[in-house]
C-alpha cells in the first residue's frame, strides 16, 4: 500500500500540466474528431495512432484545403468580450480535509493504534509480531514484525490467505499478550522441510486497529505515504494540488466561454466541400483504429461502445466537427487581425514538449495524429492551432470575466474581473493542444 496515494497524486498533477481546456461536457472518444487540438479529439486521436502502430503513407482529403478565414467570417467585436463562468475557483481548508479525506477512502483503508481497545474480537484487524518454530526451532521466513492482520478471515488486510488456523487462536487475547498458534503446514506445501509438519507460531499482540481518518493522520503517515517530511508538509501540498486544480477549472471555463462568446456572435459560413472532406478523413480514422480498417464492423462498435446507429454518430459528428471548423475560421481571422506570428525557436520548443508529453518519441512522430495519419498535413495543421492559441491568449487577457463561483459566501456569489493572465489563466503555450477551441484532429 506504500506511496499509492503519492502515485496517484502524481498521475493527476501530470494530467493537469498536459491536458488543454476544452470542453469537458463532451466524453473525450465521442468528441473526437471536433475540440479543440488537445481537447477531446486531440487525446483519442494520440491514444489510437500510438496503438495501433499506424505506418502506412496516407493524404489526408483536408490537406487539399488552404481556407482564409477572411473569406468566409463576419467577425463581432472582440476587443473585450464579456463572459460569465460558474464553478468553485477558490480553495478553503475545509476542502483540502475533504480531499484528504477522499484520499484515505479511495486508497486505503488504511489502518492505526486504538487505544481503546484492549481484547481482540471477531472482525479486528490486529498489529503483531510473530516467529514460526519447527521443533522448538525458528524457521526461515517464519517470523515478521507489526504485521496487520485480519484475524477473521486469517489474511493480511491485503487479502492474502495463511495456512488454516493462523490467526484462530488470537481471538479474546489482549494487547501485550504472548499467544502460541499450533498449525500444520499442508502435504503440498512449496517448502519440502515444511510440508505436512507441525509447527507453532508464536504471537505477540502489539495493538488493535482502527480505520484511519483525516484526524488520525501523522508524520509518519505523511511521509511514508505522500513523501513529505511532516503532515503540515502534507497539508500544503495538497493545498496546492487543489489550487491548481482549480485554476485550471477557470482556464478551462474561461477559454469555453470565450470560445462559445465567438461562435454565438460571429457569423461564419462553412464550406460544404471542406466539411465534407474533414469528416470523411476522421471517418476513415475512426475505422481504421476502432474497426480494424473494416466499415463492416463500424456498426457493431458503435452500437456496442456508444449505444448509437451510424447514422446517429454520424449526425453527431458532423454536428462537432461543423463547429470546429467555425471556431477555426473565427480565430483564422483574428490571428490574422492580430497580426500573429510565430516564432520558429518557440514553436519547435513547444511542439517537443508536447510530443514527449503525450509520449511520442519526436514531434514526427506526433505530427501524424493532427493530420488523420498525413504527417505533412499534420505538421501545418498543428503550426495553425498553435497561432490560433496565440491569438486566443490575447482575447482571453482583454475579457471582462463574471464569476458566478458555487459556494460563494455571498447571496449571488459573482464578481467580475478583466481578464489577465493571473486571474483568467495564463495560457503559457500551452494553447495549442487546448485553448484554439473545438478544432483539433490530434495532440
Amino acid at each position: 500500500m506504500k506511496k499509492k496515494i503519492t502515485a496517484g497524486l502524481l498521475a493527476l498533477t501530470l494530467a493537469l500540466s498536459l491536458a488543454g481546456c476544452g470542453d469537458d461536457k463532451a466524453a473525450p472518444d465521442e468528441a473526437a474528431g471536433t475540440e479543440s487540438a488537445g481537447g477531446t479529439e486531440s487525446a483519442a486521436l494520440n491514444e489510437e495512432t500510438k496503438a495501433s502502430g499506424e505506418t502506412e503513407q496516407i493524404i489526408s482529403d483536408s490537406a487539399s484545403f488552404d481556407l482564409n478565414g477572411a473569406d468566409y467570417v463576419t467577425l463581432c467585436d472582440y476587443s473585450s468580450i464579456e463572459v460569465t463562468i460558474t464553478g468553485r475557483y477558490e480553495v478553503e481548508d475545509a476542502d483540502v480535509t475533504d480531499y484528504l479525506a477522499q484520499l484515505l477512502l479511495e486508497y486505503g483503508p488504511f489502518y492505526t493504534d486504538d487505544p481503546e481497545k484492549t481484547t481482540i474480537e471477531e472482525g479486528d484487524i490486529v498489529d503483531v509480531d510473530y516467529v514460526g518454530k519447527k521443533d522448538g526451532v525458528a524457521f526461515d521466513r517464519g517470523s515478521a514484525e507489526h504485521q496487520l492482520l485480519d484475524v477473521s478471515n486469517n489474511s493480511s488486510v491485503d487479502g492474502s490467505k495463511f495456512i488454516d488456523g493462523f490467526t484462530e487462536g488470537l481471538i479474546g487475547a489482549s494487547v501485550g499478550d504472548t499467544v502460541d498458534c499450533d498449525v500444520t503446514f499442508p502435504e503440498n506445501y512449496g517448502n519440502e522441510d515444511l510440508a505436512g509438519q507441525p509447527v507453532v507460531f508464536t504471537f505477540t499482540v502489539n495493538a488493535i486497529q482502527k480505520e484511519m481518518t483525516v484526524e488520525d493522520v501523522d508524520d509518519e503517515f505523511a511521509k511514508e505515504q505522500f513523501q513529505a517530511e511532516t503532515a503540515e508538509e502534507m497539508y500544503t501540498e495538497l493545498y496546492e494540488y487543489l489550487e491548481s486544480a482549480a485554476r485550471y477549472d477557470r482556464e478551462r471555463d474561461t477559454y469555453q466561454a470565450v470560445q462559445d462568446y465567438l461562435l454565438l456572435n460571429c457569423t461564419v459560413e462553412v464550406p460544404e466541400d471542406y466539411l465534407a472532406a474533414r469528416l470523411s478523413d476522421y471517418r476513415r480514422q475512426f475505422i481504421a483504429q476502432n474497426c480494424g480498417g473494416e466499415e463492416s464492423e463500424l456498426e457493431s462498435f458503435l452500437s456496442v461502445y456508444y449505444g448509437k446507429s451510424v447514422e446517429e454518430m454520424e449526425d453527431y459528428w458532423e454536428e462537432m466537427t461543423d463547429r470546429s471548423i467555425r471556431l477555426e475560421l473565427i480565430m483564422d481571422l483574428i490571428a490574422d487581425e492580430l497580426a500573429v506570428e510565430i516564432d520558429e525557436e518557440e514553436f519547435m520548443s513547444y511542439a517537443s514538449q508536447m510530443a514527449s508529453g503525450n509520449g511520442y518519441g519526436s514531434v514526427e512522430e506526433m505530427y501524424p495524429a493532427y493530420g488523420f495519419g498525413d504527417p505533412v498535413y499534420g505538421e501545418t495543421y498543428f503550426k495553425k492551432l498553435y497561432r490560433y492559441d496565440k491569438a486566443l491568449d490575447q482575447l482571453i487577457t482583454s475579457a471582462v470575466v463574471h464569476v458566478n463561483e458555487t459556494g460563494a459566501d455571498n447571496e449571488t456569489g459573482e464578481n467580475s474581473e478583466t481578464g489577465t493572465d493571473n486571474e483568467t489563466g495564463e495560457n503559457s503555450e500551452t494553447g495549442a493542444d487546448n485553448e484554439t477551441g473545438e478544432t483539433g484532429e490530434g495532440s
